[in-house]
């Protein structure tokens, strides 16, 4: 799937418009940060040659964040100086407050002091022209407060990904079911930073069609939930061959997903997940976040993840892939939270999803299981 998918179209973005996309280039520096030497600290600026041990000085200045410094600080002077306050002139460290008695316009200070002490360096953070971010970073709160840092008020980003989601199913379409599964995938689309067209059609073939085709035409990527198995009312698969798309997946060796379907439809991917909830959701996450996270050209597509320990023994039999939501327990191991796929409690209760390879049996208390963290 993933070598399928090429990353979506660039352009320019102002940084006030980049929350939520992803760099399509490295984000340069257009100055340092800090853009000067600056104080880490409140205290004193000293010349630390001028202080091998105990040693009284004159305060010379008083110099605050924002301040432009006076003259050089010469021998046996100090400046009473605040946190982010640039570095006068001569001043190569700073003594803490709490290493200091003020004694009217002297100080003492009370031990020797090092070279570079308490002292930010410019640009020890990022240096003008070095790499702030790189490719495929996602511009989120803390990445533009870097970004503002070093004056990139513009960003190379790739194109907001649209993504269109319909549901199947009489049962949705009737309201006789909710669309629980809407309702997540939307959430979930959107915390990636997608836009998403949500909408639902019913279990008729030609109508199915028409709308497969309506809704891929206006998006990046199509997500279909439910008609992806073997029911007499299963008609995605067909549906899509009938357009003229070219299944590349149905059916994986999973529980739950096993359904999962994907295509390529006028070279546009779409996933078909299934209906019942838990299934549709481990689809979601194994298969269809990641590809669309590539689509919108993400350097990192997959969870962060661990292996963690089993608060509680986990009964099951090789043969394929087996997927479970669980909760963390406060000393870091995994509880499973559902096991069903049809469940919907499950899922909105984990802060995990368990990957156990398809050659694991019985998992034992205690046993380390890869914990895909959801960020809940």
């Amino acid at each position: 799937m993933l070598e399928a998918i090429e990353s979506i179209g660039t352009e320019r973005s102002p940084l006030r418009e980049a929350g939520g996309r992803y760099l399509s280039a490295p984000a340069l520096a257009r100055r340092a940060a800090p853009p000067f030497a600056c104080s880490a600290m409140d205290g004193y600026a000293v010349r630390h040659a001028d202080v091998p041990g105990p040693v009284e000085l004159r305060v010379r200045e008083v110099v605050y964040a924002g301040d432009q410094p006076g003259a050089p600080i010469g021998p046996g002077e100090a400046a009473r100086i605040f946190t982010g306050a640039p570095l006068p002139e001569g001043a190569d460290a700073v003594v803490r407050e709490e290493s200091t008695e003020p004694r009217g316009d002297r100080v003492l200070v009370r031990h020797e002091v090092r070279l570079g002490e308490n002292v930010r360096r410019a640009g020890e953070d990022v240096l003008a022209g070095g790499e702030a971010l790189p490719q495929g970073a996602r511009v989120g709160p803390r990445q533009a407060a870097l970004l503002e840092a070093v004056g990139c008020s513009e960003v190379a980003v790739h194109r907001r990904v649209r993504v269109a989601l319909l549901a199947t199913g009489d049962e949705v379409v009737r309201e006789r079911t909710p669309d629980s599964n809407g309702a997540a995938l939307e959430g979930l689309l959107a915390e990636c930073g997608f836009e998403v067209r949500r909408s639902a059609v019913g279990d008729e073939a030609a109508a199915l069609r028409a709308a497969l085709g309506g809704a891929i035409a206006g998006a990046d990527a199509l997500v279909t939930i439910g008609g992806v198995s073997v029911g007499e009312r299963d008609l995605v698969a067909g549906a899509l061959t009938a357009l003229g798309a070219g299944i590349r997946v149905h059916g994986v060796p999973m529980k739950p997903g096993k359904p999962f379907l994907f295509a390529l439809l006028g070279g546009k991917p779409v996933f078909g997940l299934p209906g019942s909830p838990s299934a549709c959701l481990v689809a979601f996450e194994v298969f269809a976040r990641p590809a669309l996270l590539r689509l919108a050209g993400a350097a990192r597509v997959d969870r962060a993840r661990a292996w963690l320990p089993l608060a509680e023994g986990c009964p099951g039999r090789p043969g394929r892939a087996r997927f479970l939501w669980a909760s963390i327990d406060p000393d870091g191991r995994v509880r499973p939270v559902g096991r069903d796929a049809a469940q919907i409690r499950g899922p909105a209760l984990a802060q995990a999803l368990l990957c156990i390879g398809e050659g694991e049996g019985d998992v034992p208390e205690g046993g380390r299981v890869e914990t895909w963290f959801l960020g809940e």
